[in-house]
């Protein structure tokens, strides 16, 4: 007896064009929350990085490899970049400083001056670990365009702890992603940034070097610790 034939049977073209259909409906659905996810990541990415840098150069003044460091912050309208340098000085340097230039023990502007003669400074080709340079092109600070770099020293005990700058004011800096309709970040004078953005973070720390971050919460509408 012979077996009866199966039939086999592809999809249709209806069939194939409603698959499509669906995963396109469900791709679409899906993009805002993934594209709202990769800028909260990539802003976060770049708050965690800057966090540590300013750590990590505090901690050498602890740990005595340095007597004085500074991080310098710079917002390159121009070319609409921010970078972030660390830079070291040893005690020797430090030392000459202090008996050689006059007001830098007393002037923070003089003492904290990103164009002293660093020992140790951060930049794509210095490969020492002590001090590092983060470039951003796709985030942005709070600084103003009339006032776009700024710098924070640290030393062991705090007596020459000193600022510069757009940074001369606060103990903190906001950074947030940059797009075509926010350069920089809008945050009220009370600590509220503007509605229109997301993803907004603050780099805090004292003059002992205690270094914290922050992520503005729009449903708690309060800082958080991170």
């Amino acid at each position: 007896m012979r077996a009866q034939e199966k039939s086999t049977k592809g999809f249709t073209t209806l069939e194939l064009i409603v698959v499509i259909v669906i995963i396109g409906v469900i791709s679409a659905a899906a993009y805002p929350n993934f594209s709202s996810w990769r800028k909260e990541r990539e802003v976060r990415g770049a708050a965690v990085k800057i966090k540590n840098l300013f750590t990590n150069i505090s901690s050498q003044v602890q740990r005595g490899m340095y007597s004085f460091v500074q991080v310098d912050v710079v917002q390159d309208e121009t070319n609409q970049t921010l970078t972030i340098t660390s830079k070291g000085m040893h005690m020797n340097t430090m030392l000459a400083r202090a008996r050689d230039v006059d007001g830098w023990t007393t002037n923070m502007e003089i003492r904290c001056s990103p164009t002293q003669p660093w020992d140790d400074e951060g930049s794509p080709t210095n490969t020492k670990l002590e001090v590092a340079q983060l470039v951003y092109d796709k985030i942005t600070t709070n600084f103003t365009e009339t006032n776009l770099q700024g710098t924070v020293c640290f030393s062991k005990d705090g007596t020459y702890y000193s600022y510069s700058d757009a940074l001369e004011v606060d103990s903190f800096f906001y950074i947030c992603r940059r797009t075509a309709t926010n350069t920089s970040c809008n945050v009220s004078d009370s600590g509220v940034p503007d509605v229109a953005l997301d993803n907004v973070f603050a780099i805090n720390w004292s003059r002992f070097g205690n270094i914290t971050l922050e992520r503005w919460s729009k449903t708690k509408d309060d800082w958080v610790l991170q």
